[in-house]
């Protein structure tokens, strides 16, 4: 989103005070054109002015309103029901919604420990068989299949690299609805205004449903990873941003950007419409400067905790002023709500724009390294090793803040496929209700975008159980991660859960999608061998190779006594008894890390 600096005489005049010192020396006729240029320019002001203050009642009316009315949604699977305000309860109870875990809390002890190993940024020159492809893409893609870790294998890191880092098309939008501009609702009856707050209210429905679907329509590429890292990282949510359209279009930007410029995503995420709304930069005006935006855009988005000041988040909301949305899905600069005044940020001083924020900011070099530890603990481990960030900030500084550099050093190097990393990233709540659809091959079956129907319970239940529901992230710090994913409130539903797509039904209630074992198995080479089968879904469901004692237990669940050599595929209890395997699987911990 291109939001520029207001140009032609208002922009002169509006960055230029010092021209008016000199008015007493032009001619009365001059002075009077200039007056009544002021004069029709004031009045203008007043009216955006004016304009914008009705933006923001009407806004705040209806996000209140519509926040009472979701305060009363119940959830239901099945016989399980619970009032939205239950299950947050819940969630914050078993520290899902915790407090923010502030960025610089990485080295602190949180009962972990970084592997020990001195693998460092250098091309990766060992084997590159299944059990390598099934990291990398376990890492990338949000479920990997079967046939995409044999094909990878097949192919080779480098071209599986390519391709995962491949640009994509953009999905087809939800809906027209999805980019179309908030109507300036003057003269409108009660009537109309209810029908379009009704039609508001089934497009969030829609909206929440979307993204899931295509996720587990993706094909093996790491766009929708990133854009989940993204939506992470510049957590926005529909919660307080109401507007469905907002939404869907910072997606979109995220989705723009997301292999592509740092720097440049960060300028136009800053001045989307979702995120003016949602840190309230809306309502940063010269003279009523609120600081939210500015200080999240320091502290969570690009430089960290310790590496600014007061005075920064100050000036930097003071150049930030004047950026407003009036349609929800374009933003512009008001000159009237700017503060053109001189402000220092980080050492610098200026008549600062949000342009120049982001130049400041960016040429930080913590700025780099803040980001490059994100990427880390999303890709490789929760625990960074402090000289392999510094290399991977370096490589960003480099390449002026291009994405794709890092990524391809990161997925060929021998730090990323060292051993000790394999399964030390628990999987998310993403992982698991939209993961194993995925993975399972049950996309074509999966409709989410239907609000009603028991797949999209199901889904909404997962969403809530797990604390991961897409474009509701808990707050502006995004979802805490690593540890919070699991405790004894949702370890048994995600076996649960699970489960329930191996069975085709929960609770009797049919899912209509279930896992085909036989479909996957046949895929796996020599499926009459048991070994095969017990190896092919081992592959497929958990973060690591098992222990030989885990190999061994699903080995004896599948044979259910018989031996290796009876093993048959065409066994009227072959169905029934894989199964089972995979039920076992499931419930161990080695299908909750990736």
């Amino acid at each position: 989103m291109k939001t520029t600096r207001p140009n032609g005489r208002w922009g002169s005049l509006a960055r230029e005070v010092r021209p008016m010192a000199v008015l007493s020396s032009l001619t009365l006729l001059l002075a009077s054109s200039v007056s009544s240029s002021f004069a029709e320019t004031e009045s203008a002001d007043n009216q955006r002015r004016d304009r914008a203050l009705i933006f923001k009642q009407t806004y705040e009316e209806r996000v209140a309103a519509w926040q009472a009315d979701r305060a009363d949604d119940v959830f239901r699977l099945g016989p399980e029901q619970m009032t939205r305000a239950e299950l947050e309860q819940r969630l914050e109870e078993q520290a899902l919604h915790a407090n923010r875990v502030q960025p610089n809390e990485a080295d602190v002890d949180h009962g972990g420990s970084s592997p020990v190993t001195t693998t460092t940024w250098a091309p990766y020159t060992g084997t590159f068989g299944t059990e390598e492809a099934a990291h990398l893409l376990r890492r990338t893609v949000v479920g990997a299949t079967y046939q995409e870790i044999e094909d990878a294998a097949a192919q080779g890191l480098a071209a599986t690299v390519a391709q995962l880092l491949a640009p994509q098309f953009p999905p087809a939008a939800p809906g027209a609805w999805a980019t179309e501009p908030i109507p300036d609702m003057t003269g409108w009856t009660q009537e109309e205004m209810d029908a379009y707050y009704q039609a508001l209210g089934e497009h969030i429905d829609v909206l929440m449903g979307w993204w899931p679907d295509v996720i587990v329509d993706s094909g093996p590429n790491i766009t929708e990873s990133m854009t989940h890292f993204w939506h992470d990282h510049f957590a926005t949510s529909i919660e307080k941003v109401y507007y469905p359209q907002s939404m869907y279009t910072q997606n979109a930007l995220l989705r723009q950007y997301a292999l592509g410029n740092v720097k440049d995503m960060a300028l136009a995420v800053s001045l989307d419409p979702a995120m003016l709304l949602w840190l309230d930069n809306q309502w940063n005006w010269v003279g009523q400067i609120n600081e939210n935006f500015a200080r999240e855009l320091l502290e969570l988005f690009t430089l960290g905790v310790g590496n600014y000041t007061q005075e920064d988040i100050v000036e930097t909301a003071r150049a930030f002023t004047g950026y407003l949305t009036y349609d929800g899905v374009t933003s512009q600069l008001e000159p009237w709500a700017h503060d053109y005044g001189t402000k220092t940020i980080l050492g610098q001083t200026g008549e600062w724009f949000a342009e120049d924020v982001i130049d400041i900011v960016f040429a930080e070099d913590q700025c780099a390294r803040f980001l490059c530890t994100k990427l880390y603990k999303w890709y490789v481990d929760e625990y960074p090793d402090p000289q392999r960030v510094e290399e991977l900030a370096t490589i960003l500084r480099n390449n002026n803040y291009e994405i794709l550099p890092v990524l391809q050093t990161i997925f060929t190097s021998e730090h990323f496929f060292d051993p000790e990393f394999r399964g030390s990233v628990i999987s998310d709540g993403v992982d698991h209700y939209l993961g194993r659809v995925r993975a399972f091959e049950l996309g074509a079956d999966a409709n989410f975008a239907t609000y009603g129907a028991f797949q999209r319970d199901w889904m909404d239940w997962s969403t809530w159980i797990y604390g991961h529901r897409l474009f509701e992230p808990p707050n502006v710090a995004g979802w805490p991660g690593y540890r919070t994913w699991i405790n004894s409130y949702t370890l048994p539903w995600r076996k649960e859960l699970d489960v329930s797509l191996v069975d085709g039904e929960i609770y009797g209630n049919p899912l209509d999608m279930q896992l085909d074992v036989m479909a996957i198995a046949n895929q796996f080479p020599n499926p009459n061998n048991p070994y095969n089968i017990v190896d092919g879904f081992a592959l497929v469901l958990f973060g690591m190779p098992p222990t030989e004692l885990v190999w061994n237990r699903m080995l004896d669940e599948l044979l259910q006594g018989g031996e290796p050599w009876e093993w048959d595929m065409n066994d009227p209890s072959a169905e029934a008894r894989m199964q089972g395997l995979v039920r076992l699987a499931l419930r161990l911990p080695d299908a909750q890390a990736k």
